[in-house]
């Protein structure tokens, strides 16, 4: 069936454009949304092995902020009319994601996406075998195998997941060890973190044009989850990527180490979202140097906001203060706020000697000033 739209995820940005969330929350909900279209259905060959284009995202925003899960119910309403597509329930155990899992197997394989807005329930409802089995699944193997308790054996023929998450970072700071950042589960999730809405009105009404856009949007949808087969990469694209792969390897600086373990595999990132970028535009399993360098561009975009997510989490016990502080601050703009009214906001959470730190340490490292006025001192948030 021939495409209605020349760019799919263009066309999503169009129709979301009255939504509070950010522009980039709704990005990375139409990339899962394509992602959870294909399914298993398509690959890259690295010869070594098979990359797929199933994605672990996570949104992530101070509670109460930027509308994580109205960004990912639009998305998920336009992919559960796809006929094939597979999903797990919004709570789910592990040993319910892996029966869930198993019984979605038709077509030789067995896909399924996972929504869940609080991603902390997805992750608390099995403890660390969540962890260890997500950790698993990720590569989408063959075939994976685990005994139960009872001596049987449960079997998922080739499995694909592609999971969607929504978090803040008071969970990750206070939830997640620090020994467990970076590395496994966690360096395999592209984490999107926002602290500010956009405005928009409080009743949005979509236009004759938008509404049109969405049938158009799902029609091209369903032709999308039709692709199938090996991707290649053109003979400029893999020229492009493999001098980009060697400059990565060779002169990759970390700023933050909690971050090296998405940076070993950001060029498998690159290649999963480029596979989406060019699934979102032709039927061709072809990718393109544009796909490539536009993946790459999406990438780097997200990566300064990425080390907000875990910026509460680390040793000092006084981190996850130190953020909240500088949020209100940020939040108070061009007002500030005093010694008092910062110990009021937080008395529930901090002494006043630990509010004394917090303030010097944020003012050391110059993100902080104090200016003294007809009001007293107030603190305001250097940007």
């Amino acid at each position: 069936m021939p495409r209605l739209l020349p760019n799919w995820l263009e066309a999503y940005m169009a129709y979301t454009a009255l939504s509070r969330s950010p522009d980039e929350f709704h990005l990375w909900t139409g990339i899962v949304t394509v992602a959870g279209a294909m399914r298993r259905k398509a690959w890259f060959n690295f010869d070594y092995f098979e990359l797929f284009p199933n994605l672990y995202v996570v949104l992530v925003a101070p509670a109460g902020r930027c509308k994580k899960s109205t960004a990912m119910r639009i998305g998920r309403k336009l992919l559960a009319q796809v006929p094939g597509v597979n999903f797990t329930t919004d709570s789910t155990t592990r040993e319910r994601l892996i029966v869930d899992l198993a019984a979605a197997h038709a077509d030789g394989h067995s896909s399924m996406t996972a929504y869940a807005s609080e991603f902390a329930s997805l992750l608390t409802s099995s403890g660390m075998d969540m962890v260890a089995f997500l950790t698993d699944i990720y590569d989408c193997p063959a075939e994976w195998a685990h005994k139960t308790k009872m001596g049987g054996t449960n079997k998922i023929k080739a499995p694909w997941l592609n999971l969607f998450g929504g978090t803040t970072p008071d969970w990750i700071a206070r939830s997640l060890p620090l020994d467990t950042v970076g590395i496994g589960l966690t360096s395999r999730i592209i984490f999107v973190y926002q602290d500010t809405p956009r405005i928009r009105k409080a009743f949005p009404k979509l236009t004759d044009d938008q509404k049109k856009l969405g049938e158009l949007l799902l029609k091209d949808l369903v032709t999308i989850s039709t692709i199938s087969g090996q991707y290649v990469l053109t003979p400029d694209a893999e020229a492009f990527y493999e001098a980009w792969d060697l400059k990565n390897q060779t002169e990759r600086a970390i700023d933050d180490p909690r971050l090296s373990g998405y940076y070993e595999r950001k060029p498998m990132h690159v290649i999963k979202v480029a596979m989406v970028i060019a699934a979102s535009r032709h039927d061709d399993p072809v990718l393109t140097k544009d796909d490539v360098e536009k993946a790459l561009e999406i990438l780097d975009r997200s990566e300064p906001a990425m080390a907000r997510t875990f910026s509460a989490v680390g040793k000092n016990p006084l981190t996850l203060d130190i953020e909240q502080v500088l949020m209100a601050l940020t939040m108070a703009k061009d007002e500030g706020i005093s010694y008092g009214e910062l110990l009021d906001r937080f008395k529930h959470s901090v002494r006043k000697d630990e509010l004394s730190e917090v303030l010097d340490t944020l003012q050391l490292i110059g993100h902080v000033k104090a200016v003294s006025n007809e009001k007293g001192v107030r603190y305001f948030r250097v940007l």
